[in-house]
């Protein structure tokens, strides 16, 4: 999976092309509709006005740059007086490049980083879509003879999957989770989400973390009855596909994410959760139907063809069918940022 998503130059992610999109492979939030990325800006200024501080956004898979752009966009003349500056984390070459000319013109200084930076004493809002679900991971199958995982072999021109037992600490993390898998159950276990969460964390001494993924707490994502062949697919021109080993790095491959890994990489380093709650009802509570009002896209506009246009993204985001409902963010919180942030996110809606 790391080869086949990151190879330098055959992995799926280092090609240059946009596999995000309505002419590629899938779509985010971000890249869905603009109005996810200025429901956000406007949780930022709201944060910023409360606390009276600016602080830094920092994009981490920052991707084509569609939620900073889209930011930094509804902030406009504002954005000098909310953020400190930007900082999009890359990991693909060609879309670093790309990110640095997007940056230029920004109203605040702006940094592109292959790796995450830390930021020392910056009060910072992180932001990562989709991040986690894009990592590697193990893919295991319970067996009556015990629990093994399946690799990759080599099967003449094409590629075919191979078992071997299970290492301790796979099992180790079942146990952990307090998951006991049924005979014949597929699973995938990401053992380096909780390390990775708990770095990007430890470089922000005050903050907030905005986590949006598809992901279940480990009671619900390893229940066979509902996962009984796991969540690991691919998709193509978005198409879903379980043959994950066909036409490897011209595909995505992606598993659910174990939200308890990121809980408890949190706890250990000190932060709070804010909210684990469904995309459509982060973006109410953020302010979504504000903005649509503000923008003149509210229940009393003209229906002409920039508002149809304008309620069709909007209904993108909070499809309840959609990524309204099977997306979700994680808010977790440190010092008067995440105190702010709390107050705002938890009022009635």
């Amino acid at each position: 999976m790391e080869l086949a998503l990151y190879h330098s130059e055959h992995g799926y992610y280092a090609s240059g092309r946009m596999p995000w999109g309505r002419d590629g492979d899938y779509l985010t939030a971000p890249t869905a509709s603009g109005w996810y990325g200025a429901t956000v800006a406007g949780l930022l200024r709201e944060i910023s006005t409360r606390s009276g501080n600016r602080f830094r956004l920092v994009d981490i898979a920052a991707g084509d740059g569609s939620f900073l752009t889209s930011v930094l966009a509804a902030l406009g003349g504002d954005a000098v007086e909310v953020l400190s500056g930007v900082t999009a984390v890359e990991r693909s070459v060609a879309l670093r490049n790309r990110l640095e000319g997007l940056l230029e013109g920004a109203p605040v200084e702006g940094r592109v980083s292959e790796r995450l930076p830390d930021h020392g004493a910056e009060l910072v809002v992180v932001h990562a879509s989709e991040l986690y679900d894009a990592m590697p991971v193990h893919l295991v199958e319970q067996t009556a003879a015990g629990l093994l995982e399946l690799t990759v072999v080599q099967a003449g021109a094409g590629l075919q999957w191979g078992r071997r037992n299970a290492g301790t600490d796979l099992e180790a993390y079942f146990l952990r989770h307090n998951v006991e898998l049924a005979d014949g159950q597929h699973a995938e276990i990401n053992p380096a989400a909780e390390p990775a969460h708990r770095e990007l964390l430890e470089t922000c001494r005050d903050g907030v973390a905005l986590i949006l993924d598809y992901g279940y707490e480990a009671e619900r994502l390893y229940d066979p009855r509902g996962r009984r062949h796991g969540s690991l697919v691919s998709y193509r021109e978005h198409e879903v596909d379980r043959d994950l080993l066909d036409s490897p790095g011209e595909r995505d491959l992606t598993a659910h994410v174990n939200w308890d890994d990121l809980r408890q990489a949190a706890t250990g380093c000190g932060w709070a959760e804010i909210g684990l709650m469904p995309l459509a009802e982060f973006l109410f509570r953020a302010g979504i139907a504000e903005r649509v009002d503000e923008a003149g896209f509210g229940i009393e506009a003209d229906l002409d063809a920039k508002t149809v246009t304008a309620r069709q993204e909007i209904k993108r985001l909070l499809d309840p069918d959609g990524m309204g409902s099977d997306l979700k963010m994680l808010i977790q919180g440190k010092g008067e940022l995440g105190e702010v942030a709390a107050e705002i996110l938890n009022r009635p809606v």
